[in-house]
């Protein structure tokens, strides 16, 4: 995909989309360091049994909240992508390991032409507070093998600080995720994209459709309160699936799904 200067706005509309479950000590942190130039934030919530929505809605007034109809972080990823109605969509978690100040130097590399730029804790510049000594040899295993078989040269993976053009989402097909239905991308297994193994899909998806991917540097920082989601052995299978089953992917520009604010 090649984006030509003109079609490039000088100033343009910024979204966040943020997952959330059961987050409610961490959410109002995360929006209030979200600067007020940003035009759109959407909350993904898979149902949170806490006061995450109200927090959210105290904390930015204008905050879109989206009840995601599937359960896990790849399909509120996915519903609030195709949801976002600025000219860039910047999506992030919602446990205060990412700083949302971060968000300029993701909106200044597209600016820069990358249709798609993915934050890294290992380049210069980036780090971690929080990766473990397991989780840090996965990534270099997975690391490898996805440079390999996508011919890439990306120092990261598993890390979901990522920003892109919304322009490009029909290309990436992430419709199918975020919709009840069964549909055509369910060839491995019915919930196929839904974990966390999300950014990698996003990612394969768009090395094969030759879009331009950029990295910057990122600081992931512990989660601020609760306990982690993540399950290192079982959502490091789900990249590798997905790593490994994305290599057949080809595009075929699926529509995009409709939203409900609630």
């Amino acid at each position: 995909m090649v984006r030509v200067p003109w079609a490039t706005p000088r100033r343009p509309r910024v979204s966040v989309v943020i997952p959330t479950l059961d987050e409610e000590a961490n959410i109002g942190w995360v929006l209030g360091r979200i600067d007020a130039s940003v035009e759109e934030v959407i909350v993904v919530d898979g149902r949170s049994r806490d006061a995450t929505v109200d927090v959210a809605r105290r904390s930015r007034p204008q905050v879109r909240i989206l009840e995601q109809p599937l359960p896990g972080k790849g399909a509120a990823l996915a519903l609030g992508l195709c949801a976002a109605s600025g000219d860039i969509v910047v999506m992030m978690d919602a446990d205060g390991s990412m700083d949302p100040r971060e968000i300029p130097a993701f909106v200044q590399s597209l600016l820069g032409g990358a249709d798609l730029v993915k934050g890294s804790r290992t380049v210069r510049g980036g780090g971690s507070h929080d990766i473990s000594a397991l989780r840090r040899c996965g990534n270099r295993v997975l690391i490898g093998l996805t440079n390999g078989t996508y011919r890439q040269r990306w120092s990261e993976l598993c890390y979901g600080y990522a920003a892109l053009w919304t322009d490009i989402v029909p290309v990436l097909e992430l419709a199918a995720l975020a919709c009840p239905a069964p549909g055509p991308a369910r060839r491995l297994r019915a919930d196929y994209g839904h974990g966390f193994e999300i950014e990698a899909l996003i990612f394969c998806r768009a090395a094969r459709a030759a879009l331009r991917i950029a990295e910057v540097p990122s600081f992931e920082y512990r989660r601020r309160s609760g306990a982690s989601h993540l399950r290192p052995w079982r959502d490091g299978w789900r990249v590798l699936q997905a790593v490994t089953r994305e290599r057949t992917w080809t595009s075929g520009h699926a529509g995009l799904p409709a939203a409900t604010d609630t």
